[in-house]
């Protein structure tokens, strides 16, 4: 073993210990490690991985210090590797390493934007030629048509006559062209989605790579003491005091939704709200221990349609460490959360509690349930991190049946061998059902809730039996009932979202019979929510939708009907 390979082993295996001698021995490794040369590109890797982790969690300032240079540095190691070495290191989002991913239209047009030289398409790992042509005749001009046909230019030789001279590169093209056929947004983004071009991006310079991910905390936080589980369980903490979110000024709201997409795009994933993010509808909460949440709505006109949706992203003394999502509908709020795996072994509960308490102060939801997927099924990456004892942990607990036969027969092994671990079959089982954590006020059967799914269902068979299946008839009329039925006239001074919004929730609103004969502040409450969903904030939407008992009501009876 080499001696830089061994330093970087030894500081990955002390990396969340926190002793007084862990802290000598983490300063002495850091202190060789500047000049000593790592390799191969495993062990480097390995080197990364603890010091992000130090850099979210240090021990002291010295500590961090001596991270903070290693991770400036870092690039100049990957550098030094050389080339066929630091191929070994593609798709790990490190800096100056690069990766490549099908990034979907928004993410796309991102990249090309914030980083124009670094971004292009990965032309050796395309395999959709034919669907390239096809879709580029459908975009180009009639007359260049032919371009396209057997026995045409083709479309690399188009792309090249296309620049006309300009200094761009390929993705630029593709996505101006994209950008200027003036489909429908939906249209555009499956379409481009449908060609599957992979992206091929090096992260290089501060805030473009998980090495250099950080962004300036107001305060850091020091771990001398230990790394620290929740006070209270998670019932009572939700149950107490909540923490106060403040929208986030333009600025920093736009320097976070920047940090989620680099924080993603590194890792190779995207999500829906860091996508279409709403800068004006970015909530910021600072909490204890060197921690930032920042909870991101979503654009008008691409808002889930019935339920509310906030993403995050959590920091970490300014570390991405987080993300997920909560989405609520009735008081039950859906929560997904993935702690991103260099930070692990960190203060997860902690962090997961946090992170609800937050959603309690946006949605005051009574019922938080986590699905199969988040605990492991079809997850593999669940299932090896034991999402399902995590949540376990929190006070979540399964009711299917077959679900709780299994888990007491794992608590009994449990009790009787504390060595004891769950198998993966096991694991599998226990990610068979939803698990609930219900709090006062709460459904006492949440799992027969109503659910956006059910909602949705009505509204297809609305369509086909009094439409005959014709969804453009079925938005007019729907939509001129509901105004009729509501006394909404020419709705003067609202947006054309707040319009869309309400032209949309009308499909809903016509599942309701005798809607016509509400009481007036029923109508009113129905036709401020449904305005509210386009409105600059989802938070005023969720708060009436819950409120509005009336409406609720009438949608389980039609769902249980």
């Amino acid at each position: 073993m080499t001696p830089g390979r061994d330093l970087a082993d030894r500081l990955a295996a002390v990396a969340s210990r926190y002793t007084p001698d862990a802290r000598k021995a983490k300063l002495e490794l850091l202190a060789r490690l500047e000049t000593a040369r790592v390799g191969p590109a495993a062990a480097l890797l390995r080197l990364h991985e603890a010091l992000c982790f130090l850099q979210a969690y240090p021990d002291d300032a010295e500590v961090l210090a001596r991270v903070d240079r290693a991770l400036a540095a870092f690039p100049a190691r990957v550098t030094r590797l050389g080339a066929p070495a630091r191929r070994r290191l593609h798709d790990a989002g490190v800096a100056d390493a690069t990766l490549d991913y099908p990034f979907a239209f928004p993410m796309a047009r991102w990249l090309a934007r914030r980083f124009p030289r670094d971004a292009e398409v990965a032309w050796g790992r395309f395999e959709e030629v034919d669907r390239l042509d096809e879709t580029l005749s459908l975009l180009a001009s009639p007359a260049e048509g032919d371009a396209f046909s057997e026995g045409g230019m083709g479309w690399r030789r188009w792309l090249r006559v296309a620049k006309g001279g300009r200094r761009m590169t390929d993705l630029a093209l593709l996505l101006e062209l994209f950008e200027r056929a003036r489909l429908p947004t939906e249209t555009r983004d499956w379409l481009w989605e449908n060609l599957r071009l992979p992206i091929l991006w090096t992260p290089r310079g501060p805030g473009a790579s998980r090495t250099l991910a950080r962004l300036p905390p107001a305060r850091v936080f020091f771990h001398a003491d230990g790394l620290s589980r929740p006070a209270a369980p998670l019932t009572r903490a939700l149950a107490g005091p909540l923490p106060v979110l403040r929208p986030a000024p333009r600025a920093l709201a736009e320097t976070l939704i920047d940090a989620a997409r680099v924080a993603m795009a590194t890792r190779q994933r995207e999500l829906h709200a860091f996508s279409y993010p709403n800068p004006d509808d970015v909530l910021v909460m600072d909490g204890d221990r060197g921690l930032r949440l920042a909870f991101f709505g979503i654009a008008p006109g691409f808002r889930l349609p019935l339920e509310s949706y906030y993403a995050f992203l959590a920091l970490k003394n300014g570390v991405p460490v987080s993300y997920g999502a909560g989405w609520e509908l009735f008081g039950t709020l859906d929560f997904a959360i993935n702690i991103f795996a260099s930070f692990r072994q960190g203060e997860s509960a902690l962090l997961a509690t946090e992170i609800l308490r937050g959603y309690r102060r946006i949605f005051g939801m009574r019922t938080i349930v986590v699905d199969r997927y988040q605990l492991g099924h079809e997850s593999t990456e669940a299932l090896r991190s034991g999402s399902f004892y995590f949540y376990h942990r929190l006070g979540f607990r399964p009711r299917d049946p077959a679900v709780l036969r299994v888990l007491a027969g794992e608590e009994a092994s449990l009790a009787a061998d504390r060595s004891y671990r769950s198998p993966v079959p096991v694991l599998k089982r226990l990610a068979g059902g939803e698990v609930y954590l219900t709090l006062p006020g709460a459904d006492p059967e949440p799992e027969h809730r109503l659910r956006a799914t059910d909602v949705a269902g009505l509204v297809a068979g609305l369509v086909a039996r009094e439409f005959g299946g014709d969804r453009v008839a079925a938005a007019r009329e729907s939509a001129a009932h509901a105004r009729r039925a509501l006394g909404v006239g020419r709705a003067r001074g609202w947006s054309r979202e707040e319009r869309r919004a309400f032209e949309e929730l009308a499909l809903v609103a016509a599942l309701i019979p005798a809607l016509a004969r509400w009481p007036t502040a029923d109508k009113r409450a129905l036709v401020a929510l449904m305005r509210a969903k386009g409105g600059p904030s989802e938070l005023a939407y969720a708060r009436r939708l819950d409120r509005h008992r009336r409406l609720r009501q009438l949608l389980e009876a039609r769902a249980r009907g």
